[in-house]
């Protein structure tokens, strides 16, 4: 049985020479595309902070993901997205 992936992707919005970090996911409503935020990481270099935070159990697992579907193997692509700037699916992510 396969078993369902969770919808949603990193985004990153730039304001005033700073990153933010998001988690969100697209959808289409009367044909045009929208976009739900899930959960906000924060600004970089901190996003990154706090995503390792999550893995090392210095902070709870956020409520938000959970309920979403995501886990802790998704915490670790979202992190090797930002260290790396390329998504697992190999797309650029430059911050």
């Amino acid at each position: 049985m396969m078993q369902h992936r969770p919808t949603g992707y990193l985004s990153r919005k730039k304001k005033n020479n700073t990153t933010y970090i998001y988690l969100r996911r697209s959808y289409r409503e009367n044909g045009k595309i929208k976009h739900q935020y899930i959960y906000a990481f924060g600004k970089m270099p901190i996003a990154l902070d706090n995503l390792y935070a999550i893995t090392n159990n210095e902070k709870p697992f956020p409520l938000e993901l959970e309920q979403a579907g995501f886990d802790i193997s998704n915490v670790m692509d979202w992190i090797m997205t930002l260290e790396t700037q390329i998504t697992p699916y190999g797309r650029a992510f430059p911050l």
